[in-house]
């Protein structure tokens, strides 16, 4: 099998660089970041399939600066609309961080958003398998993330990568991300792979011990978060705060890397509440959270 990897700059910090694979001169995966830039660098390559992994920023730039034909998870589709129509997003979060007591300001981080002003151009095909790739869902990090099995690899887009534990998604109408993303680690644990490609950071060459690292990763989150609640009602930024985040200190964070630390401190409360051991309480209009 021919594997091409091509490594594409962000104008983030972190991630710096995202990688798009091309295998056997026929199946690209994922888009690049949303740059024209990005798309015309892809369009080189004259491929059968395009596949994107998921709807983040630096994964669909061919979606937005190209209109070849890509295939997304139609659970993936709907939030391209974040492009077009930030604002749409942006209420909603606000209306769910004030109900937690959460500072409406680290919502507005999506506002850089407005000034992209992206419609979709690519013809968007829905989930199918394509010859000779296995496409598997993978949700958690988002509700519709797709990875791709061939010849015992796996191109995991941001599913699993080599150092970073992957953020688990939490959207007002997506909020099982935790369950989702343990399962699709077990489900990889059943699959014959060798090797793992992802879409940042390094190859991983041993993926059954990085899925087990991954699972024990949500086990201790999910501890962490119920220790930091207290026999009386805490406050969601409070639980936030006492978790022990590999950037540091949540206090410290800039509003984009709280808005993200409170979504998935929610994704894992969510975890805590199906599982029946928190419940929420609402004390002066706001929802907070005690044990069970």
């Amino acid at each position: 099998m021919e594997i091409e990897r091509i490594k594409l700059r962000t104008p983030f910090e972190n991630p710096d660089y995202v990688y798009v694979y091309v295998v056997n001169s026929e199946l690209m995966i994922d888009g690049g970041f949303c740059s024209a830039e990005h798309a015309a660098k892809l369009e080189e390559h004259d491929v059968k399939y395009r596949i994107i992994t998921h709807h983040h920023i630096d994964h669909v730039g061919l979606i937005f600066f190209s209109d070849r034909n890509v295939i997304l998870h139609p659970l993936e589709v709907r939030y391209l609309e974040v492009y077009s129509n930030p604002e749409k997003f942006i209420e909603v979060y606000s209306k769910l961080f004030q109900s937690f007591g959460v500072n409406e300001r680290y919502v507005e981080t999506l506002k850089i958003l407005t000034a992209l002003n992206l419609k979709p151009r690519a013809k968007i095909s829905e989930l199918r398998e394509v010859k000779e790739f296995r496409v598997i869902e993978t949700p958690g990090h988002t509700s519709g993330h797709v990875s791709v099995l061939a010849d015992n690899c796996l191109f995991s887009g941001d599913f699993m990568l080599s150092n970073t534990t992957p953020n688990i998604g939490f959207y007002p109408d997506y909020t099982s991300g935790v369950a989702d993303y343990l399962q699709s680690l077990h489900k990889v644990l059943e699959l014959e792979i060798d090797t793992v490609y992802p879409a940042h950071e390094r190859v991983i060459r041993n993926p059954q011990k990085r899925v087990y690292e991954l699972i024990e990763h949500c086990t201790s989150r999910a501890k962490e978060v119920y220790d930091a609640i207290r026999d009386k009602p805490t406050m969601l930024e409070d639980i936030a705060a006492k978790i022990n985040w590999s950037i540091g200190n949540y206090w410290e964070f800039d509003d984009f890397n709280r808005f993200m630390a409170i979504c998935e401190t929610l994704a894992f409360l969510h975890y805590l509440e199906e599982q029946g051991k928190i419940r929420r309480e609402v004390v002066d209009g706001v929802v907070s959270f005690t044990l069970c």
